[in-house]
């Protein structure tokens, strides 16, 4: 259910709830002072309930596993602040996303890119491959980027955090694609002399953002993970905080 429809029947019902307590004041009390005072108590305590539950259901809700969602255990919901950092709204769902803060891992991505010499296919390569060959490791929820490097284990939304915060820390744009149970990431690149052939791509606002399927261990940018933008269930700017309009976007091999 969509957070302000929530949201308006709490108020509702809290307004329905306000004027059944001046009914019942009004019965139960002639004196207009005892009137006064009930309604004025009656106002306090359904103003304070009114502002709790509202700041509930604003700042909790369902949350998903990208990879899991059929399999999550019963009785184990997992809730999510949406004022929390990294969480997005998108498409009807709301998604938690973990990646390290700038410059956690500048350390990491100097030292996977120090051989590159600032050629941007060998950087990108370089930590994709060290993300890749991070061990595959089922969890129930997203866990930060730097977590993900300190276990050595993690799965597609784990190693897509980790993925995106190397590529934040270069400074390489990306996005983040969600299809049915997984998500995977796409990085945009202008030089592609090391692509594989017929890369897979997605042509976002005139730029073309690559293929990069982080729980394939050995795989290259570029190469096609079999997700046609048919199967997509959203597309997310997680840099500039926005999503990106599916219509708008068109995919090809070159």
């Amino acid at each position: 259910m969509d957070l302000w429809i929530k949201i308006a029947l709490i108020l509702l019902i809290a307004a329905l709830v306000y004027r059944e307590i001046l009914k019942s004041a009004v019965q139960h009390h002639e004196r207009p002072l005892q009137k006064v005072k009930a309604s004025f108590t009656s106002l306090v305590m359904v103003g304070s309930l009114v502002g709790a539950f509202t700041y509930i259901g604003m700042s909790m809700t369902w949350i998903e596993t990208r990879d899991l969602r059929p399999f999550i255990p019963q009785n184990s919901p997992q809730v999510v602040n949406l004022f929390d950092r990294g969480v997005i709204e998108l498409e009807g769902m709301v998604i938690k996303t973990n990646l390290a803060e700038k410059g956690e891992l500048s350390t990491l991505a100097d030292k996977l890119t120090k051989e590159c010499n600032s050629d941007q296919g060998c950087e990108v390569q370089k930590m994709f491959d060290y993300v890749t060959h991070i061990p595959y490791k089922t969890d129930y929820t997203s866990r930060n980027a730097k977590k993900v490097v300190e276990s050595n284990w993690g799965d597609c939304d784990d190693k897509s955090n980790l993925f995106a915060s190397l590529l934040n820390e270069k400074g390489y744009e990306y996005r983040f694609v969600y299809v049915p149970h997984h998500v995977f990431v796409v990085v945009h690149l202008n030089d592609t002399d090391d692509l594989p052939f017929l890369s897979a791509k997605l042509t976002i606002e005139g730029k073309n953002f690559y293929y990069a399927e982080t729980t394939s261990e050995g795989a290259k940018i570029g190469e096609f993970n079999g997700q046609f933008p048919h199967s997509f269930e959203g597309i997310y700017d997680l840099e500039n905080h926005r999503p990106i309009e599916r219509e708008s976007v068109s995919f090809g091999m070159s």
